[in-house]
């Protein structure tokens, strides 16, 4: 399906946005809601499982899907047909329930009579993401019956920013590396000043290490250049080293 421009506007501006999150964890509650903005929904949930041990890891997410958080009992009548989908398929496209199973079908299995019909869950839609054999990661998107289903847009949409919720874990795992390393310096003076650096000054520093101009690396993070050069000024005055030799005075901190 080819998007309109105003969807492809509203992406854009989507991910502009959440590059400004500070955060270790690459989905934070700010994330979560962003994203019910862009494809609006009742509750929205990212979601890991362990198909093998029947458990889920702790989640985040917003919204009345919270209400459906009996696990025992999910996994007695459960797990649901996208679950199944994915275990057997391998294949991690943004999937809706209506895709895999017609309704009559679908009111009639335990998994919603039972779990989602009692806390008004009816439609959703799943976004798949790599994760370890017997394993399952996701979000997963929910709408009560009134909102009615999810369209071949929303569907396209997500489809179009799994990629960059990628690209958000491997920001969110370098922020954390970066945090430990400068966090572990031994001394004072510029090791010190390291650990006053923000997540994202961090990040910057990293890039400029591989050799990255202002302008590769606003762009590789979403931002204006000058954002990024407004970034470098405050490194430059947190650690008290001239212009961008800071990136190899820090960088061989990093494991």
């Amino acid at each position: 399906m080819r998007l309109p421009r105003t969807d492809l506007e509203g992406l854009l501006s989507f991910l502009v946005d959440v590059s400004d999150l500070e955060s270790d964890e690459p989905y934070p509650v700010e994330f979560i809601a962003r994203l019910q903005d862009l494809v609006p929904c009742d509750a929205l949930t990212y979601q890991e499982m362990d198909l093998r041990a029947k458990r889920f890891d702790p989640t985040v997410g917003i919204g009345p899907a919270g209400e459906a958080d009996d696990d025992e009992l999910y996994w007695r009548v459960g797990p649901c047909p996208i679950s199944h989908y994915r275990a057997r398929t391998g294949d991690l496209s943004a999937v809706r329930m209506s895709d895999l199973i017609d309704r009559r079908r679908y009111e009639e299995l335990p998994i919603f009579r039972e779990y989602f019909q009692p806390a008004g869950i009816d439609h959703m839609i799943d976004v798949g993401l790599p994760a370890a054999p017997g394993r399952h990661r996701s979000f997963i998107l929910f709408r009560r019956t009134a909102a009615g289903d999810f369209s071949g847009r929303d569907r396209a949409v997500l489809e179009m920013l799994r990629p960059h919720l990628l690209a958000l874990e491997a920001r969110a795992a370098l922020r954390r590396r970066l945090s430990k390393a400068l966090g572990t310096q031994d001394g004072v003076g510029k090791s010190s000043a390291c650990t006053q650096l923000t997540p994202r000054e961090r990040e910057i520093v990293v890039l400029v290490a591989e050799g990255k101009t202002n302008a590769q690396i606003a762009a590789q993070l979403w931002v204006a250049p000058s954002t990024v050069k407004k970034h470098l000024e405050h490194v430059y005055e947190k650690v008290g080293v001239g212009r961008r030799a800071v990136a190899a005075t820090l960088v061989h901190a990093i494991p």
